[in-house]
């Protein structure tokens, strides 16, 4: 199977990225209504109540930690959109047949701020979650900084091949 071109590897990664934007886009949208919803659900319930002849018979009990819950999977889930954008324009490069560009080293180094984000995002939901006592499942991994530094890694290889096929194309 080829690299590049129409029908290749990068094609077919490029159709499930698709999948997976649309996939988080919906995600994403879910929890900007949840983040907002949250808060008003107890006078949503209250007002609904107000209305003659109907009685909800639910104890609706939200706190801090579903909102912060929430917010945790709020963060992710834009990071990785953030994330699945760019490597998107990776692969749009490499499709037609010119991936060492200086746009896609600078893409890989704001994939490793996102994922830099993300993580740090991790340690502040979880001080946050200590301070209010809830129970966030938040793990930090060695095998997630080794993935960050290796994006920041390949972001200088493609600087580099960037910088060499400029130099390759002005020779003639």
């Amino acid at each position: 199977m080829k690299a590049i071109g129409k029908g290749s590897l990068a094609s077919i990664l490029a159709a499930g990225l698709h999948i997976i934007r649309i996939v988080l886009f919906v995600a994403f949208f879910g929890l900007c209504i949840a983040a907002a919803a949250l808060p008003l659900a107890p006078l949503l319930v209250e007002a609904v109540e107000k209305i003659k002849g109907v009685h909800l018979d639910a104890d609706l009990d939200t706190s801090a930690a579903d909102y912060l819950k929430i917010l945790s999977h709020f963060v992710t889930v834009g990071v990785m959109l953030y994330i699945v954008n760019r490597l998107l324009e990776i692969l749009r490069t490499l499709r037609f047949g010119s991936p060492f560009v200086r746009e896609n080293a600078d893409r890989f180094k704001r994939v490793g701020f996102a994922l830099l984000i993300g993580e740090g995002a991790k340690f502040g939901f979880s001080f946050v979650g200590m301070i209010f006592d809830v129970d966030l499942d938040l793990d930090m991994e060695l095998t997630t900084w080794v993935a960050i530094i290796a994006v920041f890694v390949l972001a200088e290889v493609f600087h580099e091949g960037a910088k060499m096929k400029e130099e390759q194309d002005l020779t003639v």
